[in-house]
């Protein structure tokens, strides 16, 4: 491997992690406004219903806002998922998921942090009476999968929230308000934010943990260290949904009718330290009427999943890096997926990935790697022009490219396969590292987990080491050596410098990847390795033939 690839190399990361750092905000086309089954839904919980049965002890007096005398706790369940209400402010105590275990202690994971609850609302304005919060809702079950809250008379409740669990992780939201004293809006509490799942490091999750902002078209990615600092908010044109995500899990708020919210509010939740929001549709023109609904996504951040909730544009939440790259993400998931369906093992699943690449990019390696040893070939050729012609730089550069081209060599040969990889690289580490497939993916031995670094740093080392081979297997030869001047000696000492410097960079840097992304890189400088090895030596047979 000559200095320009490895200085390539060394760029093709650090634009890698500088987009990784700085990511775009990728422009989606509108949504998809269509819902016909959820307004038939809407329409069963919302109106009031007679003669419903209330489940709760005798109303008590709380201003015209009456509710029910003790707390209870009332359960949605379904294949995937329960979810526990508490009738204290007709909020979310419990989302636990059924399918997945905490990576601390095996309990399902739950995405309520202990003793914390979700989805409160706070009527604004001077006529908003109590906080509602704080009152014991009334409650009634029409249906296995629905529930209804509601303040007030039965026959005319002043305020209402009903929730209806679908077959998979979301859950509909209803909100209205029916009040002779209008109001300004309502405000959505979800400052408890989403719960830990995963044993992860205080720097790690600073990246990994993220809100998410989709409004006006635009996603918005703000990283949980941003969060901290900043504590953003501001309003909201457009709004469609925001999500708080940790690495493998989401809950999404996904407003579903009139886009009424306007304004938002973060900031890290002080006692779990992650991401929450607080969102409100504020409207300085009181009503007395309010309708909101919503679509809550509270499981996996997988892309699948998420995808199958049409016009909502949620498959956005799950991290697949930039957006012009999000297309390729896309593709090796669903590759890497679809081998994983044959072979049990991801990390075999990575290999035959690797494999599968270096067969793809093979013609252009191929035709790489001929002209960086016509380089070498041709270097006492180089080393004479540059004698003859180095006080005139045009004619020095002319007679270079003139050499190169009757020879079909070029000193840039060894960067153009490292540069197509870098789109690839970009996208498999996204894949890798936030995958929900990837979650807990074993290999064998000390590699547990492919979405983390390697606890005992094998494969960088590895893949460090090899560097090192395609290196030295790309030196001049001791003939070629011999005949250059002390100027050429001195820049293949400082070539020679960077075959040691470059690969122990390289190392640093990949010892904090995913392990499966480092398995892959290691796999493919191995077959590169061998690939040199058995094209030097074909050409040394055709020349001594």
């Amino acid at each position: 491997m000559d200095k320009r690839t490895l200085l390539a190399m060394f760029i093709v990361i650090v634009i890698f992690m500088v987009l990784q750092t700085y990511v775009l905000k990728p422009k989606t086309p509108p949504a998809n406004q269509a819902q016909a089954q959820e307004s038939v839904k809407r329409d069963t919980l919302i109106q009031p219903q007679a003669g419903t049965a209330v489940t709760a002890p005798a109303a008590v007096s709380q201003g015209r806002y009456s509710g029910a005398d003790s707390t209870q706790t009332v359960t949605l369940a379904n294949a995937v998922i329960t979810v526990k209400f508490s009738t204290l402010g007709a909020q979310i105590n419990s989302l636990e998921l059924k399918k997945y275990q905490t990576g601390n202690n095996h309990q399902l994971v739950d995405l309520v942090p202990a003793g914390k609850s979700l989805a409160g609302i706070t009527l604004l304005g001077p006529n908003a009476g109590p906080d509602l919060k704080t009152l014991n809702w009334h409650h009634s079950q029409p249906a296995p999968d629905s529930l209804v809250f509601w303040l007030g008379p039965v026959s005319k409740p002043l305020v209402k929230k009903a929730f209806a669990l679908d077959d998979k992780y979301g859950l509909q939201m209803y909100v209205t308000v029916q009040d002779s004293l209008p109001v300004n809006g309502i405000e959505y509490d979800f400052s408890a934010g989403i719960a830990d799942s995963e044993k992860i490091k205080p720097k790690t999750k600073n990246t990994d943990y993220k809100l998410l902002l989709f409004a006006s078209n635009d996603l918005a990615k703000i990283t949980l260290g941003k969060v901290a600092k900043d504590k953003p908010s501001g309003a909201l044109n457009s709004f469609k949904w925001a999500a708080l995500r940790s690495k493998y899990f989401a809950i999404a708020i996904s407003e579903t009718g009139n886009q009424l919210i306007r304004n938002y509010k973060a900031q890290p939740n002080p006692e779990t330290g992650n991401p929450s929001i607080v969102l409100d549709s504020y409207d300085r023109n009181p009503s007395s009427v309010w309708e909101q609904s919503f679509l809550l996504y509270t499981g996996p951040a997988d892309y699948d999943l998420l995808k199958s909730y049409a016009g909502t544009r949620l498959e956005l939440v799950p991290e697949r890096g930039p957006g012009w790259l999000r297309w390729l993400s896309n593709a090796i998931a669903w590759l890497l997926k679809f081998l994983h369906s044959f072979i049990p093992n991801y990390g075999v699943v990575i290999i035959i990935f690797s494999i599968i690449l270096k067969l793809i990019l093979h013609p252009l390696t191929q035709k790489s790697m001929n002209a960086n040893l016509k380089m070498q070939k041709i270097q006492p050729q180089v080393q004479a022009i540059q004698a003859k012609y180095k006080s005139d730089p045009q004619t020095l550069q002319a007679e270079l490219s003139k050499l190169y081209k009757e020879a079909g060599a070029s000193p840039f040969s060894g960067c153009f396969p490292l540069l197509l990889q870098m789109p690839i690289f970009i996208a498999l580490y996204n894949v890798l590292r936030y995958t929900m497939d990837m979650r807990n993916a074993k290999f064998f031995g000390w590699l547990k987990d492919l979405s983390e670094p390697d606890p005992l740093y094998i494969l960088p080392i590895l893949m460090a080491a090899f560097m090192i081979l395609q290196s030295l297997m790309t030196r001049p030869s001791q003939e070629a050596l011999d005949k250059m001047d002390e100027k050429q000696k001195a820049m293949q000492q400082s070539t020679k410098m960077m075959t040691w410097v470059m690969p122990i960079m390289m190392f640093f840097i990949f010892m904090g990847l995913p392990s499966g992304l480092v398995l892959y890189y290691a796999v493919f400088n191995i077959l590169s390795v061998v690939h040199q090895y058995y094209l030097q030596k074909h050409l040394k047979q055709k020349e001594t033939a």
